[in-house]
C-alpha cells in the first residue's frame, strides 16, 4: 500500500497532531513513513508551512523529500488562497511529488486541507477528487465531543457520494472521563456511517505511540492487507 490519506470532518480537528504521532510510531517500529501536506493555507511569519514544521518534530526530511507542495499566506480555503496569490493549484504537480515520495519511502501519509469538502481549484475539483487521483484509502479524523454524530455522518455520506474510499474513523481528543453521550458515540457512528471506529485518541501532551501503531494495524485489517 503506497499511502494513506488523512482527512477530517472540519479544520482544527487534529489531523496534523495525529499524523505526527503516527509517523513517529511507525518509524519507531521500522516502517519508513513520510508525512506529506499537498496544500497548506496560512504560512507562518517565517514563511514556512506550520504543519510541515510540526512534522519535523519527528521526521527529518531526506534529500528530495517534499513535505508541502503548495504554501499560501492566507488562511482561507485553498481555491481562494491560490486565487489571491495569482496561482492555480495543479493536481499533476501534487501527483509528481507524491510519486517521488512513494518511490523513496515505505509509506506516504497525506494530510488534506481542512475538511473533506474543501475545494482545491473550484467546485469541480477538491479533496475528494485529489484522493481519487492519488488512489489512496482514507482515514477520517473526527472530534469525539458533542456534535460528532451529525458532522461525521454527513461527512461520510458526502465522501461516499464522491466515491471516496474511506476505510475508518478515528475519534480525536477523547476525554479521560467521557460523558454517557460520548461513550455511546463510537457505536452509533459505526451504525450511521457503516465505517469502523479504529481508535479513540486522548488529548495529551505525550501521545501513547503504541495506540497509533494499533490504529494503523487495524486500518490494514480493514484493507485486507
Amino acid at each position: 500500500m503506497p499511502g494513506i490519506f488523512v482527512t477530517g470532518t472540519h479544520s482544527n480537528v487534529g489531523k496534523t497532531s495525529f499524523i505526527t504521532a503516527l509517523v513517529a510510531s511507525l518509524r519507531e517500529k521500522g516502517i519508513d513513513a513520510v508525512p506529506y501536506k499537498p496544500v497548506q493555507c496560512g504560512a507562518t511569519e517565517a514563511g514556512t508551512s506550520p504543519d510541515a514544521d510540526r512534522y519535523r518534530e519527528v521526521y527529518e526530511p531526506g534529500l528530495g523529500d517534499v513535505l508541502c507542495t503548495y504554501l499560501f499566506k492566507s488562511k482561507v480555503s485553498p481555491h481562494l488562497a491560490a486565487s489571491l496569490e495569482g496561482t492555480l493549484i495543479e493536481p499533476d504537480r501534487i501527483l509528481r511529488d507524491f510519486s517521488y515520495l512513494e518511490k523513496m519511502h515505505d509509506l506516504v501519509i497525506v494530510e488534506g486541507s481542512g475538511g473533506i469538502a474543501v475545494p482545491l481549484i473550484d467546485e469541480q475539483y477538491g479533496t475528494p477528487e485529489l484522493m481519487n487521483d492519488l488512489g489512496l484509502p482514507g482515514l477520517l479524523i473526527a472530534d469525539a465531543d458533542i456534535g460528532t454524530l451529525n458532522q461525521t455522518t454527513i461527512t461520510a455520506s458526502y465522501a461516499r457520494g464522491k466515491n471516496v474510499d474511506l476505510r475508518g474513523i478515528v475519534l480525536n481528543r477523547y476525554p479521560e472521563f467521557p460523558s454517557i453521550g460520548i461513550r455511546h458515540n463510537p457505536e452509533m457512528l459505526e451504525r450511521t456511517t457503516g465505517l469502523p471506529v479504529l481508535g479513540k485518541v486522548p488529548e495529551t501532551e505525550e501521545p501513547d505511540l503504541s495506540l497509533y501503531r494499533t490504529i494503523y494495524s487495524d486500518f490494514l485489517e480493514t484493507l485486507k492487507y
